[in-house]
């Protein structure tokens, strides 16, 4: 997208108080020393808001130092405060190894995987979840 339309979709995602069933929200990942905003994480909701799915995205340079495992360890956490949530789910393509090992360290177990079709490419993608435990 434009830098325009960039910074119109930073503003929208600003305003956003809470994620609302049915649709995606963006939540930003911002270094905790300086707030400088270094990637996000997708989240949509289903219509009941008893499961979710969660991407991300970190700026290269910030990666492999736990960003992005703990921002999305503390997202699920915040999830699963809410009695109603059950599982949180994250898909990757299967050549994506940063991704699945994230994944895993944030408590995700692989359930799934399937062909598709992205950008034209034929690839696989693994579906893991994480189950919000009983008690």
């Amino acid at each position: 997208m434009s830098e325009q339309q960039s910074l119109d979709f930073l503003s929208q995602m600003s305003t956003a108080n809470a994620p609302i069933p049915g649709t995606w929200i963006q939540l930003g990942i911002a270094l905790p020393e300086t707030d400088l905003l270094v990637g996000d994480i997708g989240l949509f909701l289903d219509q009941h808001a008893e499961a979710a799915e969660i991407g991300f995205t970190l700026a290269r340079e910030y990666q492999s130092q736990g960003l992005a495992t703990q921002a999305v360890a503390l997202v699920v956490e915040s999830l699963f405060a809410s009695r109603v949530m059950t599982k949180v789910r994250g898909i990757t393509d299967a050549r994506n190894a940063a991704s699945i090992r994230l994944l895993e360290r944030a408590g995700f177990s692989k359930v799934s995987q399937y062909d598709t079709t992205f950008k034209g490419e034929v690839c696989t993608e693994y579906v893991f979840e994480k189950r919000r435990h009983a008690g």
